[in-house]
C-alpha cells in the first residue's frame, strides 16, 4: 500500500511502483480526482481505479469509463465494503 497527497505525488509513486488498484479521492491538490484517474489510465492502461468523493457528484457511467474509472462511490463509505470492492477488483 503505497499513499500520496496530491496528483504530482501520485502520478511519481504509480510510474516508480506501478499499483494494481488505485483509490482515488475527487478532491485532492494538483486536479481533480477523475482527471487523475485519466492520466493514470493513459500510463497504466489495467489499472483499476475507485473514484470517491464527498460530495454528492454523479457522473454518468461513460465518463467514468473514459477516465479510466472502475468503480465510483460516494463517502463515507464503511471501510468493510471498501476492502470488499478492492478485493474484487484484484480478483478480476
Amino acid at each position: 500500500v503505497r499513499t500520496a497527497h496530491g496528483a504530482a505525488s501520485a502520478l511519481r509513486t504509480a510510474s516508480i511502483a506501478p499499483p494494481r488498484v488505485a483509490i482515488i479521492d475527487y478532491q485532492i491538490p494538483g486536479m481533480n480526482g477523475l482527471d487523475l484517474a485519466a492520466k493514470l489510465r493513459t500510463d497504466l492502461p489495467l489499472l483499476k481505479t475507485i473514484l470517491m468523493s464527498a460530495n454528492n457528484l454523479h457522473f454518468d457511467r461513460a465518463t467514468l469509463d473514459n477516465a479510466g474509472v472502475t468503480v465510483f462511490v460516494n463517502k463515507p463509505m464503511p471501510p468493510g465494503p471498501l476492502r470488499q470492492a478492492v478485493l474484487r477488483l484484484l480478483q478480476a
